[in-house]
């Protein structure tokens, strides 16, 4: 008969800073205390300035305010002082470290045939990853949406090849890093005759399996973490492994 199995697990981890030696006059909203571990914080924007009435009505930035077109998102001042700087930042979304993870395997055996597939997945959990175009002039151009254009909103701002803005990125680089991964699978055979034992092998298996194999996901590429070493770009994303071999025992 066939022989089924299975199995899931799923963990829970939140944490919040009681107590941190934040600055006394500090407004709540900047403090440590009250939020996560390393919690993302962001400027926020209410769209963008889609032409240049809204961009000469948007709130001055304290820094490159000239720089403003309209395309950019229209930043928000949050502690309503008139001017967007440092103040308005805000805490957005989670921190990089997921509060829930998840794995699922199931497998099979029936007659010398066997596989499993492990699905592994989070949520809850902010990353960022700036991909700039035209960083530091270059022609680089990361296809992370639509540009923004006076016939449509697009879903970003247009990159800048040497014009500068102090705030206007806002939450573009920002992503919700949730995803489903088909983690790992794998499909055998395993031989156990008269001719394994002639050979003088008790049982030989034959497998192909693969890691990383399909994920969902939406974040702009498959990667699990923000950074790695020293850059900035984000981690290097997740590879794709494919294995064909053979087991076996004496």
């Amino acid at each position: 008969g066939v022989h089924m199995w299975g199995n899931f697990n799923m963990t829970h981890a939140v944490n919040k800073i009681i107590v941190r030696d934040d600055a006394e006059l500090l407004p709540s909203y900047q403090k440590s205390a009250g939020y996560s571990i390393d919690q993302t914080k962001s400027y926020i924007s209410s769209g963008k300035c889609s032409n240049y009435d809204q961009l000469y009505g948007s709130t001055v930035h304290d820094s490159n305010d000239s720089g403003k077109l309209p395309g950019d998102y229209n930043i928000i001042d949050f502690n309503a002082d008139g001017v967007i700087d440092s103040k308005d930042e805000v805490a957005y979304g989670y921190s990089s470290t997921p509060q829930n993870t998840y794995n699922a395997t199931i497998g099979f055996e029936w007659k010398g045939f066997s596989g499993f597939v492990q699905f592994y997945g989070v949520n809850n959990v902010t990353r960022e990853v700036t991909l700039t175009s035209f960083a530091n002039n270059l022609d680089n151009v990361y296809n992370t949406g639509t540009w923004w254009s006076k016939y449509s909103d697009g879903e970003v701002a247009i990159p800048r090849w040497n014009s500068q803005t102090s705030y206007n990125s806002a939450t573009q680089y920002l992503y919700d890093g949730s995803y489903i991964r088909l983690k790992n699978a794998e499909i055998a055979y395993t031989f156990s005759n008269k001719l394994t034992r002639k050979l003088g092998i008790s049982n030989l298996k034959i497998f192909v399996n693969g890691n990383n194999l399909w994920v969902w996901s939406r974040m702009p590429d498959d990667r699990e973490s923000n950074y790695s070493g020293s850059g900035s770009i984000g981690a290097y994303p997740t590879m794709k492994r494919y294995n064909l071999g053979i087991k076996f025992s004496l």
